[in-house]
């Protein structure tokens, strides 16, 4: 079944379903059919019952003996592919034209209702009815049986009738059910042709978005699938630019500064250690854009799995103000930090520690000397929010979502000090707990980043 195109399948389930339809309407047509024709015996045996009953009346009541009225009334309703029994109340024969057909047992005083039942004997089934009736004191049992001869024929021909009919219903069925679903699946025949000319770098889409059916929601999905893997794509080669860029820099420094330094037989030891100062520099530089780099790749893959343990947000906090104090001193730029309750979270200590150091440590590098650097935690019933506010020169309003995309640095003085990943990796670290890092104001007097994390 899988190696079959899907309309093919679907005609396939499609003509099974109708065939099992048609045996179940079949099978009903001849059940009802039989029950109607059974019906109708049965009136004509009712009649037949009633037409006798007034013929042994009337010749008793000429005074004729119970056999010879039976002999009398049987005479003369003979019919031909019917049957007649009278019986006395004992259940012997008192006159009869019955061909080998089994007699009722005998009927008990009190038992006036009749009985039905279809005999097989070697000439065919018989409907068969037995009713006893009373005659001013004589006491008869009535037998009529006709044959299902006409019941079985009228069955037969209908069967017949259905054994040309539903082959051929079946062929129609099946052949406009295979137009009906190549019809039907045409637009994603079209598709898949047309997906698989589409470049990931164009514009284009699959169309039949305009469609309100099922094959405008794929077309939709599809268009947005694709529409996804182009920003992915493009995020990518955008990265491996950047990442290409940025290596590059502090690659080329350390080359050259070897090159300088292997270029003459004999050079100072000053010489030496600058360039050895200079190449260490570098590596660090290269060591922490790695660092990075893999933590970014590894987010993205989703391959980069959270450590969650219990622990107080403010003591995290406390830490990363007082690591940073060697670059606050250095900068001559203040950190003021107050003092906070316990806040208990549960998360990943080390990342969280990151998350806070990088957007730290971002707006002491970008506030001048003699600045200060606020930080504030405070919780409500819902998230704990930690506001950092620098003094810096502040962010244009063009450039204020930018600031989180990977390798951009909007200080030229200090390209080259950054690797301009350290707020992207605070925003992912911020999404990987639930919450969020946002730029909440910014302008001549400075900007205010804030981590909203859920309790």
């Amino acid at each position: 079944m899988r190696r079959l195109s899907l309309r093919t399948r679907v005609t396939l389930w499609y003509t099974l379903a109708l065939v099992a339809a048609l045996c179940v309407f079949a099978a009903d047509v001849l059940w009802g059919q039989q029950r109607l024709g059974v019906s109708r015996l049965d009136r004509e045996l009712d009649g037949l019952t009633a037409s006798l009953a007034n013929l042994i009346d009337g010749e008793l009541r000429e005074h004729a003996s119970p056999a010879s009225a039976a002999d009398e009334a049987h005479r003369t309703l003979a019919v031909a592919g019917s049957a007649i029994a009278i019986l006395d109340a004992r259940g012997v024969p008192l006159a009869a034209n019955w061909d080998r057909l089994p007699l009722p047992g005998p009927f008990s005083s009190n038992d006036e209702g009749r009985r039905v039942w279809t005999s097989d004997t070697p000439s065919g089934a018989w409907r068969v009815h037995a009713q006893p009736h009373s005659f001013n004191e004589t006491t008869l049992v009535l037998v009529v049986a006709t044959s299902l001869a006409d019941v079985r024929r009228e069955q037969h021909e209908v069967l017949e009738a259905m054994e040309v009919a539903i082959p051929l219903v079946l062929l129609l069925a099946g052949g406009g059910g295979f137009w009906l679903a190549s019809v039907g699946l045409r637009p994603i025949t079209e598709m898949a042709r047309q997906a698989s000319r589409m470049p990931l770098a164009g514009a284009e889409d699959l169309g039949h978005s305009d469609r309100t059916d099922e094959l405008g929601q794929l077309a939709r999905a599809f268009n947005g699938l694709v529409a996804r893997l182009r920003a992915a794509l493009k995020t990518q080669q955008q990265f491996m630019a950047d990442a290409s860029h940025e290596l590059r820099t502090p690659a080329s420094i350390v080359r050259t500064s070897s090159e300088v330094a292997l270029s003459r037989d004999r050079r100072e030891e000053s010489d030496y250690r600058e360039t050895l100062t200079i190449v260490g520099d570098q590596a660090r530089r290269l060591g922490r854009l790695i660092d990075n780099m893999l933590v970014l790749a590894r987010a993205d893959a989703g391959g980069y799995p959270l450590r969650p343990v219990d622990l107080y947000l403010d003591e995290v906090v406390a830490e990363c103000c007082r690591a940073l104090d060697v670059l606050s001193t250095e900068r001559r730029v203040k950190i003021c930090a107050g003092t906070w309750p316990d806040i208990p979270f549960h998360g990943d200590e080390d990342l969280l520690r990151q998350l806070v150091l990088n957007v730290l440590q971002n707006a002491v590098q970008h506030t001048p000397a003699g600045g200060t650097v606020s930080i504030d935690v405070a919780q409500d019933e819902s998230s704990i929010r930690i506001r950092v506010a620098d003094h810096g020169a502040g962010i244009p309003r063009d450039e204020r979502e930018r600031i989180f995309d990977r390798f951009v640095q909007l200080d030229e003085a200090r390209r080259g000090m950054g690797t301009g990943l350290g707020l992207p990796i605070a925003r992912w670290i911020a999404e990987a707990h639930h919450g969020t890092l946002v730029l909440e104001r910014s302008g001549p007097d400075g900007s205010l980043f804030c981590i909203s994390l859920p309790r």
